[in-house]
């Protein structure tokens, strides 16, 4: 959603994905945003592994691209913080699931590296296994794995064990409330709101769906406990994630307001159909020349039996069509030559269109294969429409933002590189 941004900044950088001073690039709301943290934002992006064969003008789009995102993303932090986003009760949920999520991985980690084979074990791998140590590896990874398995299941027996853990599976029926509790134990508890959002979910789910949910947070509520009781700290992490979440929230807040329900969707399309057409397209053979009469005359060889195909290797005074034989690949309906899109439409397969002028020349062209163009129905592009309505309101809003919160560029100036 963040891909439609209309402010202009030059950005002039070194080809390494490390500078040696951590420059200012920008500030927004006074708090400023780093060439370090611009950096890591590009490696972490899916293109970084062609990075490095980009030009430098490639490469310098990219990073002002990426900028101007981290800009938009600080705006609308920023703006979701005044709003109190961060203080609601569906905020403070989910940051707190993500924390128990953190948790449980670290938790978890620290579980498999004390995982290990015994010496008498690894021998006969070793010797079973011996000149091939792809199957040497993945023997030792499936003994860690079974290990891993067995002191997981024994560690949460003994962990409910201990916290007096009571599941009731019982109370899952038709009317069940948000606050009814379905496992309890030792400070620990789960309500039927904790599994369902029953303000998207107003039916009772699967009995056993909910029955898996319930044993599942309960292992994720137990396992996350430990680790905190262990010193595990994550604050960090969590701070980092409620800085990447909060534009998101702020974005889905304002998508709401902007595409406020199917209709709205459905009007919008009902005035861009163009968002759901698939063109059609045809795959032409064809052979240019330079005057009318050349044209003709190559027109009656070919109608007497003559390949187009063959005369076009030798006489199309088109580059790309002498080299591949008069072979021109498809053309897309909307693009191209309107006066070849014009006959096209109604050439049949296989037949050979009278002689055609352009700007290019004089052409003679037939249809080897189409496909028909069609309209998609709504359903099928209902996001794509959803996205491009917030694409149309986003720029606007984010420079209302921009005058909230002044924001302020800075040029980038090259720096000695130092190895990463």
């Amino acid at each position: 959603m963040l891909g439609c941004f209309f402010w202009t900044v030059v950005l002039t950088c070194s080809q390494s994905p490390a500078v040696a001073v951590d420059q200012v690039l920008a500030t927004v709301g006074g708090v400023g945003i780093y060439s370090q943290e611009l950096e890591l934002a590009i490696t972490s992006s899916p293109f970084y592994t062609q990075f490095n064969t980009m030009s430098e003008d490639e490469q310098a789009s990219l990073r002002g691209d990426m900028l101007r995102r981290l800009v938009s993303a600080r705006l609308l932090a920023l703006e979701a913080k005044r709003l109190g986003l961060d203080k609601t009760a569906a905020f403070k949920r989910e940051m707190d699931d993500f924390r128990m999520g953190l948790l449980y991985r670290a938790y978890m980690n620290k579980l498999r590296g004390e995982v290990t084979i015994p010496s008498d074990t690894l021998a006969a791998m070793s010797q079973q296994f011996k000149g091939d140590p792809d199957a040497l590896a993945a023997a030792k990874s499936s003994f860690v794995a079974s290990e891993f398995r067995a002191m997981k299941e024994a560690l949460l027996r003994q962990m409910r064990q201990d916290a007096n853990v009571r599941i009731h599976e019982s109370r899952i029926h038709t009317g069940i409330k948000p606050g009814t509790v379905l496992m309890e134990g030792d400070g620990l508890r789960i309500v039927y709101g904790d599994i369902v959002d029953t303000a998207k979910q107003k039916k009772l789910p699967n009995p056993e769906w909910i029955k898996d949910q319930i044993y599942n947070r309960a292992e994720l509520l137990l396992i996350a406990r430990a680790a905190e009781r262990n010193g595990a700290d994550v604050s960090a992490q969590l701070g980092r994630f409620a800085e990447e979440r909060l534009p998101a929230v702020m974005l889905e807040k304002k998508a709401a307001e902007w595409v406020p329900n199917e209709r709205a969707m459905r009007n919008w399309y009902a005035k861009h159909r163009e968002v759901g057409r698939i063109p059609a397209s045809y795959h032409v053979g064809q052979i240019v020349v330079a005057t009318k009469e050349q044209a003709e005359a190559m027109r009656v060889r070919i109608k007497q039996g003559e390949s187009l195909f063959t005369l076009a290797a030798s006489n199309s005074i088109d580059p790309d069509g002498r080299k591949n034989n008069g072979d021109m690949g498809w053309i897309v309906e909307g693009r191209g030559m309107p006066e070849l899109l014009k006959v096209l439409e109604a050439l049949p397969d296989d037949e050979l269109s009278d002689v055609i002028a352009t700007p290019s020349g004089y052409h003679l062209i037939t249809v080897l294969e189409r496909r028909v163009g069609r309209q998609k129905p709504f359903a099928d592009v209902r996001e794509r429409v959803q996205q491009m309505i917030v694409n149309q309101h986003l720029p606007t809003y984010l420079g209302e933002l921009e005058k909230r919160y002044t924001v302020a560029w800075s040029l980038m100036v090259s720096q000695p590189v130092v190895a990463p």
